[in-house]
């Protein structure tokens, strides 16, 4: 089996209701690896039919706008399809760039995974 062009920056694991992602890269700034990262994400919504994301960010600590409008189509992509997006483990940094651009307005973000999983699933915390 060939490794994807995502497979060095990204850890795919499904964990029902939803899609957790977890991010393998500290900072995610070069052009590749954004293409790749937003394509793959993508194509797990509209090819796998997966509807429900949990995004991991634990040890992320920057990222380029770029990657931020792949989120951002992400974003749609999911809503448009009944489906819903979250965040978890966002380092204070990114905390504050995603409070910028006005991210936890409309995607929620939680403390950790399990928190997030909770979440989608419907659990009270």
């Amino acid at each position: 089996m060939t490794l994807g062009p995502y497979e060095h920056l990204l850890e795919i694991q499904h964990i029902d209701p939803a899609t957790v992602v977890r991010f393998k890269r500290r900072t995610i700034l070069e052009s590749t690896a954004i293409e790749a990262i937003g394509a793959h994400l993508l194509h797990l919504a509209e090819e796998q039919g997966r509807r429900d994301f949990v995004l991991n960010f634990a040890g992320v600590e920057s990222m380029t706008s770029a990657m931020l409008g792949k989120f951002m189509a992400l974003y749609r992509q999911l809503s448009d399809a009944g489906g819903r997006m979250v965040f978890c483990s966002v380092d204070p940094f990114l905390m504050q760039i995603f409070k910028v651009v006005q991210m936890p307005n409309l995607i929620p973000i939680h403390a950790d995974e399990a928190q997030a999983l909770r979440a989608l699933s419907g659990e009270q915390p």
